[in-house]
């Protein structure tokens, strides 16, 4: 009898092409993501004055995030999981252009923004599930928990980075964030071309109604009491996040902060 071939040890995540790829692309995208979040008030407060419009646009934010999450995870298992994030990161960049356009041609309206803002939190919702479903693919199961830790990392380093650098650019030209923002995700777009990742088949005999599955999720999470005190804190926090920005924001603008320090 013949030995059997010695398994290969499983490539470290240092060398990971792919996983690296992707790692490195979305720390590029998340700092551009936060960097005009947190210039939409400013945007909003520099032509308008008014902090309701600031609200509108930051609430559609996380309105958008919650609506798109919903059917995620059903989305995500059903359809080609880079094609989605390819989708996401082409919606972010062309959506971010359209208002640097309109931002240097003196036509941004708080109706535009609204938009931008929805396209920015849906896809945040999508893009977000599809990474994390396509981990498995990309690394041993040996380095999964070591990945989810490393993109959790990063997710708070870009907002951080971002977040801290997105009233400077913006008090270098109100347009400068969002092209920032339109650049990092030209960027992962790109580099996301290059991720290896195995297309996925379709389950044989179809998928039930997308409402159906996506309900069954819900119900799951609902009689699952752990995973439904996560999601409502989640939700709480998320939301406490965003109108706390925004009340500092507003502050400082009526004193006379000047953007790059109001943030």
């Amino acid at each position: 009898m013949t030995a059997a071939p010695p398994v290969s040890p499983p490539v470290p995540l240092s060398r990971n092409r792919d996983y690296r790829l992707l790692w490195g692309s979305q720390a590029l995208s998340e700092f551009g993501f936060h960097a005009a979040v947190i210039a939409f008030p400013l945007l909003v407060l520099a032509l308008t004055g008014s902090g309701a419009a600031s609200g509108l646009v930051m609430g559609t934010i996380a309105a958008a995030q919650m609506v798109a999450g919903l059917p995620a995870g059903v989305l995500v298992d059903r359809y080609d999981r880079k094609a989605i994030m390819l989708g996401c990161e082409a919606a972010q960049a062309v959506s971010a252009i359209s208002l640097v356009v309109a931002v240097w041609a003196g036509a941004a309206t708080v109706w535009h923004m609204v938009a931008v803002a929805a396209v920015f939190g849906a896809s945040a919702a999508l893009f977000e599930p599809a990474e994390n479903a396509s981990l498995p693919a990309l690394v041993a199961d040996d380095h999964l928990p070591t990945a989810v830790a490393m993109n959790t990392a990063r997710a708070s380093m870009g907002q951080l980075a971002g977040t801290a650098t997105g009233g400077f650019l913006f008090a270098v030209g109100r347009f400068v964030p969002f092209l920032v923002d339109a650049v990092t995700h030209t960027l992962s777009f790109v580099a996301l071309l290059f991720v290896r990742l195995p297309r996925r088949e379709r389950p044989p005999g179809g998928a039930g109604p997308l409402g159906r599955e996506a309900l069954a999720g819900l119900r799951w999470v609902w009689r699952e009491r752990r995973i439904r005190v996560t999601v409502a804190c989640a939700v709480v926090l998320n939301l406490f996040f965003s109108a706390f920005y925004l009340v500092v924001i507003v502050l400082a603008e009526s004193r006379g902060c000047p953007p790059g320090r109001s943030v």
